[in-house]
């Protein structure tokens, strides 16, 4: 039987993969999106060529970014799990730092607004 110490870190391992890769298809995204647009400006062709593929670039970003938010709350939740499994203290992490308790939410605002990220 699996300890649940050993189940926090092995969750928290797939987690942080799974975060991990979420974010690499927004950026290969992005990358595609802005390759696309610089080889139309390099070959000189009208910008009505490819457009339908740049609104699809687009919108599978904006569903990217959905499923961040999503698996960002997922993390939340998981955590709250740790804390009922009674693992509250059992240390994980990947060594990036995180927000300021409570500044989560006004980046997530500002970002929902377009607006800049909050200075520290």
């Amino acid at each position: 039987m699996m300890k649940r110490s050993e189940m926090v870190l092995a969750g928290a391992e797939r987690l942080f993969q799974t975060e991990e890769a979420v974010d690499r298809a927004l950026t290969e995204t992005g990358e595609m999106l802005a390759a696309l647009l610089r080889m139309r400006m390099a070959g000189g062709l009208s910008a009505v060529m490819g457009q339908e593929a740049v609104e699809g670039i687009i919108s599978s970003a904006n569903a990217l970014a959905q499923a961040r938010r999503e698996i960002i709350s997922v993390h939340g939740h998981l955590n709250e799990v740790k804390t009922q499994m009674g693992c509250a203290t059992v240390a994980i992490g990947t060594g990036y730092d995180k927000p300021i308790t409570g500044r989560q939410d006004q980046f997530t605002e500002a970002m929902d607004q377009g607006q800049p990220q909050p200075a520290n």
